[in-house]
């Protein structure tokens, strides 16, 4: 009996751990339909650890206006339980002034998160979370795509976020059957929307063609629409697509 846990549990961990490939997306971000930003995510696998990275920059038009970008980065492990993050970073700048600095440790097996002094974050406190993992803003659709492809017939999922200032609870809800337009070919999408918060109406697709990972992004926030496309993927030692997402 021992060893049959024993091989069972080492079937779950290797399955976890090899779920997540290496690869490199590009996004466009718009509002209203006009493009503002481009975006580029790339996950690397580590020794023992995953390395993620996101780099956005105000692009076309909207750079003459406003030169914006964000940088953030990271470091998560994976288990049985999924994606656990161990570190988070995120800087922001505007006209290369320095907006936005957060820099946290995480330490999901003792339930805290420990904040880093920056210049935009001065004070220093440890927030308390509950058993289980964590994940942060850049690593929580990571784990939404290792939970959808490991756990088909689970509609609801559950996360620990922390972005620097807080740590929440999240909620969100799959859906199946859902269609898009990938390069003028219908496929079909796993939908995914939070269910748990009032003033987040954030909705994403997801396809298993591309390792479940989201190639649709949207939330409204008054009267704008932000959208996040899936343009380019390089999923390491496959093939380069490119991709033109539309309903």
């Amino acid at each position: 009996m021992k060893l049959l846990t024993l091989i069972i549990f080492t079937i779950l961990i290797n399955s976890t751990a090899h779920a997540l490939k290496a690869h490199t997306a590009n996004y466009k971000l718009s509002i209203n339909g006009f493009k503002i930003a481009e975006e580029v995510r790339t996950l690397y696998k580590l020794d023992k650890h995953y390395f993620y990275t996101a780099n956005a920059r105000t692009s076309g038009l909207a750079a003459f206006i406003k030169d914006y970008s964000i940088a953030a980065s990271s470091i998560f492990s994976s288990n049985p339980q999924g994606v656990d993050a161990i570190h988070y970073q995120i800087i922001e700048k505007e006209d290369g002034k320095l907006v936005k600095n957060y820099d946290i440790d995480i330490h999901s097996k003792n339930h805290s998160i420990m904040p880093i002094l920056t210049k935009t974050q001065s004070k220093i406190r440890t927030w308390h979370s509950k058993s289980g993992n964590i994940v942060d803003p850049l690593s929580l659709f990571l784990a939404l795509s290792n939970d959808l492809k490991h756990n088909p017939n689970q509609s609801i999922f559950t996360y620990q976020v922390t972005n620097g200032k807080s740590i929440e609870q999240h909620q969100y809800k799959r859906t199946n059957g859902h269609f898009l337009k990938i390069n003028n070919q219908s496929i079909k999408a796993i939908k995914v929307n939070r269910i748990n918060a009032n003033n987040s109406n954030i909705k994403a697709y997801f396809l298993p063609k591309y390792q479940y990972l989201p190639v649709l992004i949207e939330q409204n926030k008054g009267n704008k629409r932000y959208t996040y496309t899936l343009t380019d993927l390089q999923i390491k030692n496959e093939v380069k697509d490119k991709l033109q997402v539309s309903f």
